[in-house]
């Protein structure tokens, strides 16, 4: 079946001009929505990293429904390119996000792209369990920390049963911050007196 474009030759030539534009430009939309959606499609990632992926899709701290691979593993482009950039270059990473990585670098400034508040926060807030204090431990004057990655290294893929963004005890008391800070009566420093008292209690009616 041969389809016939005779009547291209009869048509005017802004309708012609049109037409040709108009394919050009699908091809090229299409080109590049078909790219981008493979580039930041979860099932790329899943195929070489299937147990990470897994722990990111049922993630709680950074919902799977919220927080996708590329936003974290690809550096974040701005509206408009960096003086003296390329111009092409700028807006095709960021329509197609490449050079997907785990550094902590990269990690570290795309968490502070989201979440620019928390380091001068004193206590998070809506927290049950511990109170720490960023301001304190964010670039602070005892404190040099200047990588999220120090506390909340498994932030999107938590390998313990119960999911947490909490930095764990053993990574304070690495340090020499914290040292003599590993005695009982020192708990409160860090967690709600009255809830660790809660603990303590259930413990004693637990070993009876």
């Amino acid at each position: 079946m041969k389809i016939d474009f005779s009547f291209y030759k009869d048509l005017p030539v802004w309708l012609k001009s049109s037409l040709i534009i108009g394919v050009v430009l699908f091809v090229i939309v299409g080109f590049f929505g078909i790219a981008r959606y493979t580039d930041i499609n979860d099932g790329l990632c899943q195929g070489c990293h299937p147990t990470i992926h897994d722990l990111w899709a049922d993630s709680k701290t950074h919902p799977a429904d919220k927080v996708t691979c590329y936003e974290c593993h690809t550096k974040a482009m701005g509206t408009f390119p960096d003086k003296g950039a390329n111009i092409i270059v700028h807006y095709r990473d960021k329509i197609i996000p490449v050079h997907f990585n785990s550094g902590r670098r990269m990690l570290n400034d795309n968490c502070l792209r989201c979440h620019a508040d928390i380091p001068k926060l004193k206590e998070v807030k809506n927290t049950r369990i511990i109170k720490i204090s960023h301001a304190k431990h964010y670039k602070a004057e005892k404190v040099k920390i200047d990588d999220c990655m120090v506390c909340h290294y498994a932030v999107a893929h938590d390998k313990y049963a119960i999911e947490t963004n909490r930095p764990r005890m053993q990574g304070c008391f690495l340090g020499e911050c914290h040292k003599e800070d590993t005695k009982a009566e020192r708990c409160e420093l860090c967690h709600f007196v009255k809830l660790v008292e809660e603990e303590k209690v259930l413990e004693k009616i637990t070993d009876k």
